[in-house]
């Protein structure tokens, strides 16, 4: 199929989407094809409001809904880095949003997050720019009250590049700060992405890390 047009550039645009390959790509374009107008004008204009009425949190850039930030220091935080009741001592690094909300939705957790916005690939060196890894060392560099970082990446190739990653950076901090950097333990396997695992398991992986 010769697709120079709009179809071919919707593939494109959809493939930007993590896990998306050109057939689920063009799974979608048909399903839209098949919808009414109405619906295709909802979808613009939800897209644009997302956008335009969402903002990263400015401690753990999780993405929220901007009505529901709580202001500090002229960063907005979201509602766990706004939480008082929080165990400021405790970093728990996630390659996504959605696995923020998958340990958050356990309630197995109280300590706060960060958010690493991607993971790094071996076979794409410039997926390091991607990553919020500097932000992550500023962090723990200027917060005093940081004792332990959780790395919980995936443990899937990229996910375990990423995790020897932030052990490499954050090494300086161990001797300098006391700093304890660890992994989660049992109870995730090998090829697990934490988005997908339920709370038994994030639970044996927190309480077994080490």
């Amino acid at each position: 199929m010769n697709d120079n047009g709009i179809i071919e550039k919707l593939t494109k645009l959809f493939q930007e989407f993590p896990g998306i390959g050109p057939r689920q790509a063009r799974r979608f374009i048909y399903a839209l094809l098949d919808k009414n107008e109405d619906f295709s004008k909802e979808l613009s204009l939800a897209i644009l409001e997302l956008k335009k009425n969402t903002a990263r949190c400015g401690q753990c850039f999780f993405a929220f809904e901007a009505a529901n930030s709580v202001s500090a220091g002229g960063k907005s935080r979201c509602f766990v880095c706004g939480d008082s009741n929080r165990d400021g001592s405790l970093i728990l690094t996630v390659e996504r949003d959605v696995d923020f909300e998958n340990i958050e939705k356990s309630k197995l957790y109280n300590g706060r997050y960060f958010i690493l916005g991607g993971v790094l690939s071996p076979l794409k060196p410039e997926t390091q720019k991607m990553v919020r890894f500097r932000e992550l060392f500023e962090k723990v560099k200027s917060d005093r009250n940081i004792q332990e970082i959780i790395i919980a990446t995936s443990l899937t190739r990229e996910g375990e590049a990423t995790a020897l990653y932030i052990e490499k950076i954050l090494n300086p901090f161990v001797e300098r700060k006391k700093l304890r950097i660890t992994r989660l333990g049992r109870g995730l396997s090998t090829g697990t992405e934490i988005e997908y695992s339920d709370a038994e398991t994030i639970k044996n992986a927190l309480e077994n890390r080490k």
